[in-house]
């Protein structure tokens, strides 16, 4: 046989092989994406067996589109999370890891309408801290099984012998504080600041409290207040901190509680 020969076959085997895998190639392209078995334009009924609302960690609904965000893995400790968003009824996509829509969703349910619609340094300062804590802290205090409440009380007016906040819920919300939770009251003299950065080193510190697990002793020590300001200076909070110590810490002739080392 000839080269000439040899070569002829040789190219016409590679056309066949090219049109035989063209096809499956092309399939591949257009194959559309999936996460754990759900695919863009499954119906809402066929993705709720696979995610089921009342396993979500947090939901939100805005006319025909609904945000429900999962742990991921769905089974065992969380190392991340997973958020898909649904329109008339079909899933239109999802994100993971989607940190601002996670805190938007969190803030909507465990946060009190005052600090929401009237705080808004405080609600600015809460969005921030919540969006820079270190993902493993994020995934345990907005964990719903033992959540971190936030609401406010008033120094001012006749709210401050009483005031009411509420927390809403339906029937379809997955359950929430099964474990215990963690209740921050805020002062509403803290949106008199001059800017949310001072309540930023307030709020990351009760959050701190909440990661040691200060509170489950039953008396936070001037030692634990120390733990917690080193933690808030690890998440990178160093500038927050101080702004909060000039402008709410211990003034002139007050009484003498705990002292940084």
């Amino acid at each position: 046989m000839s080269f000439r020969r040899l070569a002829e076959i040789v190219i016409g085997i590679l056309a066949f092989s090219f049109i035989l895998i063209q096809p499956q190639s092309q399939a591949d392209k257009i194959a559309e994406p999936r996460f754990n078995n759900v695919y863009p334009q499954m119906a809402k009924d066929r993705f709720s067996r696979l995610y089921p609302r009342k396993a979500a960690r947090t939901y939100r609904e805005n006319g025909p589109d609904e945000w429900i965000t999962f742990s991921e893995p769905f089974i065992g400790p969380a190392v991340h999370t997973i958020t898909f968003h649904l329109q008339q009824g079909r899933v239109l996509g999802w994100a993971l890891d989607d940190r601002s829509e996670v805190v938007l969703e969190y803030l909507g349910e465990f946060c009190s309408q005052g600090i929401l619609n009237g705080m808004p340094k405080i609600h600015e300062a809460l969005t921030d801290v919540f969006m820079r804590i270190p993902q493993a802290d994020f995934l345990q205090v907005t964990d719903r099984h033992r959540p971190v409440l936030i609401t406010e009380y008033y120094d001012a007016g006749t709210a401050r012998f009483a005031n009411t906040s509420e927390i809403i819920a339906s029937d379809t919300d997955a359950l929430a504080g099964d474990k215990g939770l963690t209740i921050i009251k805020l002062s509403s003299a803290l949106n008199d600041a001059d800017s949310a950065e001072p309540i930023k080193g307030v709020l990351a510190h009760e959050l701190a409290h909440r990661i040691l697990a200060h509170a489950l002793k039953g008396k936070v020590t001037c030692q634990d207040e120390r733990q917690a300001n080193q933690l808030i200076r690890k998440w990178g909070f160093t500038s927050e901190y101080k702004a909060a110590v000039r402008l709410f810490g211990r003034k002139e002739g007050d009484p003498v509680s705990c002292r940084e080392e």
